[in-house]
């Protein structure tokens, strides 16, 4: 029975990456588009980490206070 379903599964997901035009990629499934979403998110997130203490370090810098005020 599982050697049928996993043939059924195989079946399907070649004839899903046949009908959408890319033979040797695999079918999307949730996993990997929630991955992908995931990284770049991490990206976008970090980018803008480095873009804010960039901003916040030539700010500081430009008063001539090296020193953190809180």
């Amino acid at each position: 029975m599982v050697a049928s379903l996993l043939a059924d599964t195989a079946t399907a997901a070649a004839g899903s990456s046949a009908a959408a035009g890319a033979p040797g990629l695999p079918p999307l499934t949730l996993g990997t588009v929630l991955a992908v979403m995931a990284t770049a998110l991490l990206v976008f997130v970090s980018v803008g980490v480095i873009y804010l203490s960039t901003v916040e370090w030539r700010d500081r810098r430009r008063r001539g206070n090296p020193a953190a005020r809180s």
